[in-house]
């Protein structure tokens, strides 16, 4: 009796060893699950794709972005962006992506747009600063922007993949000038003095190298790059 009695105590705490093992096991798949389920259906956010595929269900929104002071000018430059909202397979997307920028004088209040249209992507833009680190503000001689004006890889969307254009503008953002087109890739850029931009890029897989004059933004002493050595 004695022995059949611890035997069924044995048995009572298998069994409880074992459904308490089962509900854990039924709890980790139930909350894998819903992470699972919350990662596939959650919404997506992107930064620089413009979504031009006709036909999709695309909500599309405009909003300006943080201004940015222009030191040595009395303006102040705002970017206006797209946030572009579509359902792809099972979950949603939004992107927000800088399309224009607006400058206003913050002495007379005049403004004015960068482009006349809000149909490009702005991948980025870079104030080009002279080098004067003596000074407590260093003057901003011009800025530069890499813009995506079409889908060059027939994607249905803009994005940094596609060729760019390499724009300037004086810092009030008038003047503006495109110095290089068809790039696929901008790989860097030094000012190298008050007046000369050095600036380094690819076009249809060829890199160069070249000089922009910032008075008249005059692209100069464009030349390739020399061959890498195996």
């Amino acid at each position: 009796m004695e022995e059949n009695r611890f035997f069924k105590y044995i048995w009572r705490f298998n069994a409880i060893v074992l459904m308490i093992a089962g509900l854990l096991a039924i709890g980790v798949l139930t909350f894998g699950g819903y992470k699972i389920y919350l990662e596939t259906t959650r919404e997506r956010n992107t930064k620089n794709i413009v979504n031009i595929q006709e036909g999709g269900e695309i909500e599309e929104e405009w909003q300006l972005g943080y201004l940015s002071k222009i030191e040595g000018t009395p303006y102040v430059m705002i970017p206006l962006n797209s946030d572009q909202s579509y359902s792809q397979s099972y979950y949603s997307k939004s992107s927000s992506s800088a399309r224009n920028y607006l400058f206003i004088n913050s002495q007379n209040n005049e403004k004015h747009w960068l482009f006349n249209t809000n149909k490009y992507l702005v991948v980025d833009s870079e104030f080009l600063t002279e080098r004067d680190y003596g000074d407590e503000k260093r003057k901003i001689r011009a800025i530069l922007y890499k813009v995506v004006k079409n889908d060059t890889d027939k994607d249905k969307r803009l994005t940094g993949k596609d060729i760019k254009a390499i724009g300037i503008s004086m810092p009030n953002g008038k003047g503006y000038k495109e110095v290089l087109q068809d790039v696929d890739l901008f790989i860097g850029h030094q000012l190298i003095d008050k007046n000369t931009l050095l600036i380094v890029y690819q076009k249809k897989g060829v890199g160069y190298s070249a000089n922009v004059l910032l008075s008249g933004f005059v692209l100069t002493n464009e030349a390739e790059l020399p061959d890498i050595n195996p």
